[in-house]
């Protein structure tokens, strides 16, 4: 029907080497499925038509016979570069859409090769290649995937857990053990190394009657378990000969490639990959961030790191404090492994992600880990307290003064409830504490929120103003498609937040809930002293009341209950009424988490077929050149051949995008910098 309709055009699908093959296997399915023969347009003879069939000369006869137009209906057709109907044919640049669908065809510009195969090793290839420099480590290649897939998915999920990362270890270092030196800078160096390098697992203390953590902090034979475990995980998954190349590679490959699109914005100007450069440049400060950080995320010698140090360690006696402390064969003081627990998930975490060792995932962590490292902070805090302030040992007895300010070991000795009374925070000391949120998380978790918003929107607004002023200017296809990955990202990262919120509260809910002990009409057991995730209160010795640490309101130890019912059958109504609401919040965090993987999943695929569709042509029809978003089906129109003010504007705009991009991509990275300088490193 239509003149320049060509037939025969295809898709030739290649492959390539990749260090991730399913990216390699996304594009080879996304490439085998472009049509085999498909109908290509080319629309710069269609408008050559149209304008001849308006100009009312004799060659228009034959272009109006074959358009099946007047003259004059072809010239209602054709618009300027702005969308306006045109006074003369001289000033014809565009055509209105359905001028473009009805006589140009429904089709695309013909699919070109060797463009294809220049943007997508130009702009696509370097980005695909970088991300074999993320951190992985998990000992399941499904988890190492899902990170990739959540990495690619939602980069606002990836930048918040990458800098709530960095914020959460300079709060250990400068908030939590500011001016502490128990039992000396050695060890607390060690201590604030260790928390911060066990982010990327669920970490855990256990503090109790056994005295199993507390041992830990006060007994002197276990310095060495902290020292040792410390540099255990003194490795560093950081810069080498490897990610330097990928990283320069990308870098060179950028500049080059926005140099030459700068200087031929004429060619190619719909199929050119400044907008895809830009939503993909998020990753490269994401990168960067993860190897200046050197997260500890490799699973096996983390643990080996962990079982290594635990050849030595040490819990105090229950008799008296000259007995010599005994060896234990596992440390139940500070776990970094789920274990089973009946209550709720089966296990001892908030969700499955916290168990997953990719510091992508940091973000279900946080909130557990961060109550984890307050509370040792808390124990460490209240023993130099009494042994610098108070100059009392642990059996009591003054500590000698020394010059090193050490202090001296046998003023670290004691028996099982020594120990555990020693680390208690003191009542007038700590007038109100909150553990299950902790002073600095909340702050942590809004900077990191809008660190990693910034880079989102900075890039995706970098990418959308590239598109949005390519002729035809407004929201069409391609700047559409920029604008949803940005909101998907975003609402994969909300809806992830959302879950670990929503987990931790339902965990640390069911935690809190007195236990049913059907065999006895005692008061209910505060969980705080069953499950070993709080501090119990303090029955006897010097000093001031141990202060209950707050999570939620339910019964604690000597609270009594304001009912006439027996105390078990009250104990019972309320632990099953507290676990059903918990089960019910663990079940929409469950759906929310799985509600923001599936769009994580789709978002991903999306941007990398976005890429395709963008190099292909496949984005090269009459709707999508045409703005339709912005103008609306009536008043849309199709730039064919762009002026030289319309080039000019592209020309602008895209340096101005490549700013933007890069500018928020510096900051972001720029600031992480500046903050490394206080890591416990």
């Amino acid at each position: 029907m239509q003149l320049y309709q060509l037939k025969g055009i295809s898709t030739i699908p290649g492959r390539y080497s990749s260090n991730l093959s399913f990216v390699a296997y996304l594009l080879l399915v996304l490439l085998a499925s472009y049509p085999a023969v498909s109908v290509a347009v080319n629309f710069t003879q269609c408008l050559e038509n149209v304008m001849t069939c308006a100009n009312g000369s004799d060659p228009s006869i034959q272009a109006c016979a074959f358009l099946n137009i007047s003259n004059v209906t072809a010239f209602s057709l054709l618009r300027t570069s702005n969308g306006n109907p045109i006074l003369t044919t001289d000033t014809a640049t565009a055509l209105s859409y359905h001028g473009c669908y009805n006589h140009c065809g429904k089709g695309q510009e013909p699919f070109s090769w060797s463009v294809f195969s220049q943007e997508y090793s130009q702009w696509l290839l370097p980005y695909l290649a970088l991300l074999s420099q993320l951190p992985f480590g998990a000992p399941r290649r499904m988890d190492n995937f899902m990170s990739v897939i959540l990495t690619l998915g939602s980069p606002t999920l990836a930048g918040y857990s990458l800098y709530l990362t960095v914020l959460n270890a300079r709060w250990v270092n400068d908030k939590l053990f500011s001016g502490i030196d128990y039992p000396s800078s050695t060890v607390r160096l060690s201590v604030v190394r260790t928390l911060s390098g066990l982010q990327q697992v669920p970490l855990r203390v256990h503090p109790g009657r056994s005295a199993r953590f507390e041992s830990l902090v006060i007994h002197p034979d276990n310095d060495n378990w902290w020292i040792t475990l410390a540099e255990e995980l003194n490795y560093s998954h950081t810069w080498s000969i490897a990610s330097a190349t990928s990283i320069a590679w990308v870098v060179i490959a950028y500049l080059l490639t926005v140099a030459d699109s700068l200087s031929n914005v004429a060619n190619s100007i719909n199929s050119n990959g400044q907008g895809t450069g830009s939503v993909w440049l998020w990753l490269l400060p994401i990168v960067i961030g993860w190897l200046v950080l050197s997260p500890k995320c490799d699973y096996d010698r983390v643990h080996d790191a962990y079982r290594r140090a635990n050849r030595q360690v040490f819990a105090a006696d229950s008799r008296d404090a000259t007995a010599a402390p005994i060896q234990v064969t596992y440390n139940f003081g500070l776990t970094i492994s789920s274990s089973p627990d009946w209550k709720l998930y089966g296990r001892n975490i908030t969700s499955p992600d916290e168990s997953r060792i990719p510091p992508v995932f940091n973000y279900a962590r946080t909130l557990s880990w961060s109550r984890t490292v307050y509370l040792t902070s808390l124990s460490y805090r209240a023993a130099w307290r009494k042994s610098s302030w108070h100059r009392v040992g642990v059996d009591g007895n003054r500590i000698p003064r020394n010059v090193s300010n050490d202090i001296p070991r046998e003023s670290r000795l004691g028996n099982r409830d020594q120990v555990v009374d020693y680390c208690q925070p003191d009542h007038h000391e700590y007038p109100g504490i909150n553990v299950l949120w902790p002073r600095g998380v909340v702050f942590n978790m809004i900077v990191a929120s809008l660190m990693s918003l910034q880079l989102q929107w900075g890039t995706t607004i970098a990418a959308i103003l590239a598109a949005w002023f390519t002729p035809t200017i407004g929201l069409g296809c391609r700047s559409m498609a920029y604008l949803i990955y940005g909101l998907l990202s975003t609402t994969v990262w909300v809806l992830l937040l959302l879950s670990s919120v929503l987990g931790y509260y339902a965990h640390y809910l069911v935690e809190d809930l007195p236990v049913p002990d059907l065999e006895s009409d005692e008061q209910p057991t505060s969980p705080a002293s069953i499950t070993g995730h709080g501090f119990a209160f303090q029955s006897g010795g010097g000093g001031s009341p141990a202060i209950p640490l707050h999570r939620f309101p339910s019964p604690h130890v000597g609270t009594p209950l304001d009912t006439d019912e027996p105390a078990s059958i009250t104990t019972i109504k309320y632990f099953h009424t507290g676990l059903r609401h918990a089960q019910t919040i663990a079940r929409v965090s469950d759906w929310l988490r799985w509600i923001g993987k599936f769009f994580a999943i789709v978002n991903a695929v999306g941007i990398i077929t976005n890429s395709v569709f963008q190099y292909s042509g496949m984005y090269d029809n009459c709707y999508c050149d045409s703005s339709i978003f912005k103008w609306g089906i009536s008043f849309a129109f199709n730039v064919i051949s762009p002026m030289q003010s319309d080039i000019d504007l592209a020309h602008s705009a895209w340096i101005g995008a490549l700013a933007l991009g890069l500018t928020c991509s510096a900051f972001f990275v720029g600031s992480i910098y500046l903050i490394r300088d206080s890591l416990p490193l």
